[in-house]
């Protein structure tokens, strides 16, 4: 029988790797509202941003700002949060959900590629069963055969491969250039507060006042996925400092899984033989390579 204090980070687990899943069929339906992709981008990252701010105030512990710092937040903001966000929203609406959640799930395999390639990390043989069986798991989803009904152009999947290459570069200049001094809740809120500032910059230029002048269901995503993600990264540097990063590492398991099931409860989605193949894929791959992830910088975070 599991006790409580075992129950609480299996919970988290299950909780963050579900809400992982689910951002995918919520960005589809943002997507699909009406608003504007420059409307999305802001209003979520503001959102975001404004939390984060918060809960830097309540810690009493804000984001260091010299000029080495903000350049760390920028290239995170950059490789984190806009390129990934700004592909996501730009190929959402040609695939199905659970489709990007596959790709985006290929995230950690592509971390270890870039680290090996950087000699910041080493590959055994453990690693490369799981980069090869995780290789294996793309090419069965780049397969016209694996979409079923609902064929999906090759330039929308090689587009969305730019994703998971954005996460690794991001996950990989964060673990070699962590600012010292700083902890993970005020890297998050620096990130976010830099590329919140991004986009109020460039939706003076860009912004349409129809995106907020009426409330639909996109509104109603967009301040949901806000919030979703407040709790997700509490969640996340919470079960670092309870269970550490490589059973953390275990969510994307449950994300590849959920990310399915919500297409499928959302968008009536239906998968092919062959994607669920690669989902199995990609889930031993994971395990393979996420037992023995590359070295990473987590500052711990004392409780908030």
């Amino acid at each position: 029988m599991i006790s409580s204090a075992g129950l609480r980070p299996l919970l988290y687990l299950l909780f963050l790797g579900s809400s992982w899943g689910l951002y995918f069929s919520l960005i589809k339906i943002a997507a699909l509202s009406g608003i504007s992709y420059v409307g999305i981008l802001t209003l979520t990252t503001v959102g975001v941003g404004l939390g984060m701010s918060v809960i830097a105030l309540l810690r009493r512990r804000m984001p260091v700002l010299t000029p080495r710092h903000f350049v760390f937040y920028l290239v995170c903001a950059l490789s984190g949060y806009l390129l990934p966000m700004i592909i996501e929203l730009w190929v959402i609406t040609h695939m199905p959900a659970g489709l990007l959640t596959l790709i985006v799930s290929i995230a950690p395999l592509a971390t270890l590629l870039f680290a090996w390639v950087m000699k910041s990390d080493l590959v055994n043989l453990s690693r490369l069963s799981g980069i090869l069986l995780g290789a294996f798991a793309v090419f069965a989803i780049l397969l016209p055969e694996a979409h079923g009904s609902e064929s999906v152009a090759w330039r929308w999947l090689l587009l969305a491969l730019v994703v998971p290459a954005s996460y690794a570069i991001h996950h990989n200049f964060a673990a070699r250039c962590w600012p010292d001094g700083s902890d993970s809740y005020q890297v998050a809120c620096g990130e976010a507060i830099v590329a919140s500032l991004l986009l109020i910059g460039v939706s003076m230029f860009h912004w349409q006042w129809q995106d907020v002048q009426s409330w639909n269901e996109g509104h109603s995503v967009i301040v949901f996925m806000a919030l979703i993600s407040l709790i997700d990264i509490y969640i996340y540097f919470e079960l670092i400092r309870l269970k550490g990063p490589i059973y953390c590492s275990h969510a994307n398991y449950f994300m590849v899984v959920s990310g399915v099931i919500w297409g499928m409860v959302i968008f009536a989605e239906r998968l092919s033989p062959l994607m669920w193949i690669s989902a199995l894929l990609l889930i031993a791959s994971l395990y393979l390579v996420g037992d023995r992830q590359p070295k990473e910088v987590i500052t711990p975070v004392d409780e908030v």
